[in-house]
């Protein structure tokens, strides 16, 4: 079969149509990452794991404080109502703590320069503190 430009021209137009409606129906490869099921919320996060219930996957730092002892992070998760602390630059064997509003704590002693503790309700105010150094502001 002898080809015309004309062929040749329907042909090509019917790849960029192709080409086109393919580039619609693609996903995008700045898609959101899946969303991590909350293993628990508020109170019911008290004393667990950041990590181990899923609440770090959309954790952040909500102040951080240096001190001579290191820096404390006050962390929060809003799919799991709750905070943590989180320490970085301290000695081994340096206490720090997380507190919420109703007075519960989490105490936790690093193994090496930096560590994170377990959760307390994120409902109300919270605040974390290097012991015998700098505690963030409530919030």
């Amino acid at each position: 079969m002898k080809r015309t430009n004309r062929t040749v021209g329907v042909l090509v137009g019917l790849a960029a149509v192709a080409t086109a409606l393919g580039g619609l129906a693609a996903p995008t490869a700045s898609a959101a990452p899946p969303r991590v099921a909350a293993g628990c919320s508020g109170l019911s996060c008290f004393g667990l794991d950041p990590a181990n219930t899923g609440c770090s996957a959309d954790g952040y730092t909500v102040e951080s404080v240096g001190s001579t002892k290191g820096t404390i992070e006050l962390r929060y998760s809003p799919s799991c109502k709750a905070n943590w602390a989180r320490i970085s630059g301290a000695s081994a064997g340096q206490w720090f703590s997380v507190q919420d509003d109703n007075n519960w704590f989490q105490w936790w002693r690093t193994t090496g320069a930096t560590g994170y503790g377990n959760m307390v309700d994120g409902s109300g105010r919270a605040r974390a503190c290097i012991d015998g150094g700098a505690c963030t502001n409530w919030h």
